[in-house]
């Protein structure tokens, strides 16, 4: 009994050394304002630390993996602003997460939520993250409080966190992004794009970007009465194509389009499309698990010719559903083409019939999407 005990005094002495290094491990390359957030969000005292090794000492205690309860409670306090759309930043912040993790390339490893190059000017100009100028000051201050964690690490828990504030699922977050410097960005991304930002070759977008663009046309090469999966292969190459290059399966494409669609509107001075996917609820999670919500409007409205093409003011078409006085039920020509594609079209029936799978797959392939690239690199939060 004697030996066993020794043993097991033993086991317990090198966890804690071995729990203490990896504590510390966390903190390389910090300066002690780092330091201190990191202390302050796992809610351990700081009032009188004054030195380094005081504060690696407290470091040292911290119990892994990190728990984000704090950091989660800040962003959430952040969502509300009633001069801003419908008065929240969800859609935003959730298509703000999307453009910085869409970038990426399976091919090349090149892109992704890692390295946070929206900071940088080329990929903030380009021209499908328009308006996303607005999150990364939204976030700003998230970045300022909780300076231990990288700006990919909080854009990305920022998306998570606004699916569920919104009534959505809650989306596991896994922490360790970085976010790379500008010499690190262009040996990253140079070689694939010769940029210290990741674009496309043109192929998928006129832009040059690596997201998809919201209509390519129609083919004008199509015969006359063809079926609309013919007539608008353009405009569904380019869903297929970035959303393959990144590894998403047919089913996945669907339910990440679903996911960020059901939220928020498009501003003609933006875009140059207007009016909310969802009139009724565009700021919160509304594929309602016992029907109805944006999902149905598919079956209600696109598939019984509901749906009017308009061409904006600024060129664009777009599909609309009038409902009562308000405004109108808006789809894109992307949001159209999981209709006009028959893959896509039996994946959108299949979720609209299951709904409660659709919430458990969203919440598997916006994980899927946050992580691209970085998986090796990730721990999962303490819940």
């Amino acid at each position: 009994m004697g030996g066993a005990m020794s043993s097991n005094n033993n086991n317990t002495d090198d966890f804690s050394s071995a729990s203490s290094a990896s504590s510390l491990a966390l903190v390389e390359g910090f300066d002690d304002g780092q330091v201190l957030s990191l202390l302050k969000s796992q809610q351990v005292k700081t009032l009188g630390l004054s030195s380094r090794a005081e504060m690696e000492a407290k470091v040292s205690e911290i119990r892994l993996p990190l728990d984000l309860t704090l950091v989660r409670s800040d962003i959430k306090n952040s969502l509300r602003d009633r001069n801003h759309d419908d008065g929240s930043y969800v859609p935003l912040l959730i298509r703000f997460a999307w453009h910085n993790a869409g970038t990426y390339d399976k091919d090349t490893n090149t892109g992704g939520p890692n390295g946070s190059t929206m900071r940088f000017d080329e990929e903030a100009n380009d021209p499908e993250n328009a308006g996303l100028g607005k999150a990364m000051r939204v976030l700003e201050p998230i970045k300022r409080k909780w300076s231990f964690l990288s700006y990919a690490d909080i854009w990305m828990l920022a998306g998570c966190v606004a699916i569920e504030a919104s009534g959505g699922p809650r989306v596991p977050f896994s922490y360790g992004r970085r976010d790379f410097t500008e010499e690190e960005a262009l040996q990253k991304n140079s070689a694939a794009t010769g940029s210290r930002c990741p674009f496309g070759d043109g192929r998928f977008n006129p832009n040059k970007s690596r997201l998809p663009t919201a209509d390519r046309g129609q083919d004008k090469s199509a015969p006359k009465g063809c079926p609309m999966h013919v007539l608008e292969k353009p405009t569904i190459d380019g869903i297929r194509g970035p959303f393959t290059r990144m590894g998403f399966t047919d089913k996945e494409t669907v339910c990440l389009i679903l996911l960020g669609h059901q939220y928020g509107r498009c501003h003609a001075d933006v875009s140059g499309y207007e009016n909310p996917w969802y009139s009724f609820d565009p700021a919160h999670y509304n594929i309602y698990e016992h029907g109805l919500g944006y999902l149905s409007i598919y079956n209600f409205g696109v598939a019984q010719g509901q749906h009017r093409k308009r061409i904006t003011a600024q060129g664009k078409r777009q599909w609309e559903m009038a409902f009562g006085g308000g405004e109108p039920f808006m789809m894109l020509p992307t949001d159209m083409a999981l209709w006009w594609d028959p893959n896509y079209q039996e994946y959108v029936k299949a979720y609209d019939r299951d709904r409660v799978q659709f919430k458990r797959d969203a919440v598997k392939t916006f994980k899927k999407l946050i992580e691209l690239g970085c998986e090796d690199m990730l721990t999962q939060e303490r819940c």
